[in-house]
């Protein structure tokens, strides 16, 4: 594509930005899109430096560029890194679980970059390329980079990995997810989801979690989730356990409850003090007062005895 060797950068980067739509258009094609293509966007195999964020060209932006310098400068981009991350699904979806091999270098090459914007969006999207690849393909490749993901530094890119999974369990066996749910309790354990919001998203999900990994086989490491939960440090956390706690052991997803509550004793002492001290915050009740502390030991009865539960 002549545009792709444009004197002027901004031209260059909005082609390679096209290409992804372009790309797509192929998605009824039986041939899919050429090769050339694929290259032109993910750019050459031997750029798989500018693709992991370590090496790029800087460019004036205001000024044009020498014509025999333009298409060096195009496949060297900083852009393309995230370009390329933000329309993978697309790319993947059109050459669909066939062709991964021919796109699976260039997403490892991308998986490496360690810069923020583009490890968030890789992390946002395993789950939609892994229901495209297949369970083989995404244990092999998508779930190093949800570890990776998980170890982040940045928040941003945590919580990504975190809602990914959503649609990233489904696809994997059961030792597999279940390992996934393992790494997340040890990351909680050892401090690492240092913003509330991280916390709060897992919580939220314990419900899907026991659903598509497996009662039977995660109802311990969803148990301890939920201890954690209920003695989280910020309000909102324990609030959204609670409620999470609730829906569970109405429910139970079909599972039996006694496979769910191993230790019920320990989920009824967290849930006590999570009750007294969220009434505590309200400002009325006395954690001291026989009445408020009844008040919490009816609900932890109702989870000892695996038959009623109630707020």
């Amino acid at each position: 594509m002549a545009l792709s060797q444009d004197r002027y950068g901004a031209v260059r980067v909005g082609v390679l930005e096209t290409l992804g739509e372009v790309l797509h258009t192929f998605l009824n094609d039986p041939g899919g899109p050429p090769a050339e293509l694929l290259e032109l966007f993910f750019g050459r195999k031997e750029d798989a430096a500018v693709r992991a964020g370590v090496y790029w060209k800087v460019y004036n932006e205001q000024e044009p560029q020498p014509a025999e310098e333009a298409l060096e400068l195009f496949y060297n981009d900083s852009e393309r890194p995230l370009v390329c991350a933000f329309n993978f699904p697309a790319v993947a979806l059109t050459l669909g679980a066939a062709r991964w091999g021919e796109i699976r270098g260039y997403y490892l090459d991308l998986a490496q970059n360690q810069k923020e914007p583009v490890k968030k969006t890789l992390a946002a999207s395993l789950g939609e390329v892994a229901k495209i690849i297949g369970q083989e393909a995404a244990q092999r490749d998508l779930v190093p980079v949800w570890w990776e993901s998980l170890r982040y530094p940045e928040e941003s890119v945590r919580t990504k990995a975190v809602e990914t999974l959503e649609t990233l369990l489904p696809v994997l066996d059961r030792a597999t997810g279940k390992s996934l749910l393992e790494g997340l309790l040890e990351s909680w354990k050892e401090g690492k989801f240092r913003g509330w919001r991280e916390r709060q998203t897992i919580v939220s999900s314990l419900k899907t979690y026991l659903d598509v990994a497996g009662a039977s086989d995660v109802a311990d490491v969803v148990r301890m989730m939920m201890m954690k939960g209920l003695e989280d440090n910020v309000a909102a956390v324990r609030e959204s356990t609670r409620l999470i706690v609730s829906w569970i052991l109405s429910s139970c997803l079909g599972c039996r409850l006694n496979d769910f509550v191993v230790d019920s004793e320990d989920l009824g002492h967290s849930f006590i003090r999570s009750y007294l001290a969220a009434k505590s915050e309200e400002g009325y009740p006395n954690p001291g007062r026989l009445s408020d502390v009844q008040a919490a030991h009816d609900v932890s009865c109702s989870i000892t005895d695996c038959s009623h539960y109630m707020l």
